[in-house]
């Protein structure tokens, strides 16, 4: 019982964190590719990023749209191993956007 109770309160701290430093990056990310549209084609790394700008003509609304529909497949409570994965990465990326 003491186990369960002990992963009930790590779930309560840490997935409201995870959820916040996704929700910031994913929010700054979104806003740099509205904000460099005209670029954003060129500057793109990731290839499923790459691929969805191709689908949608160079425009980042499918991309855009595709980023934030993931960000709130995120919230799921089931998805705390995704969720510690996923903040992990972001704040990575949140490194790579600002200081490359």
């Amino acid at each position: 019982m003491h186990g369960i109770v002990s992963e009930v309160r790590r779930w309560q701290l840490w997935f409201p964190f995870l959820m916040v430093v996704i929700t910031a990056v994913s929010v700054y990310d979104t806003y740099l590719v509205i904000r460099f549209s005209d670029w954003i084609i060129d500057l793109e790394e990731n290839p499923i990023g790459q691929w969805l700008l191709q689908q949608g003509d160079g425009s980042v609304g499918v991309f855009v749209r595709t980023k934030l529909t993931g960000m709130w497949l995120c919230r799921s409570r089931i998805l705390f191993p995704v969720a510690a994965s996923v903040a992990t990465y972001q704040t990575g990326l949140l490194v790579y956007l600002t200081v490359a």
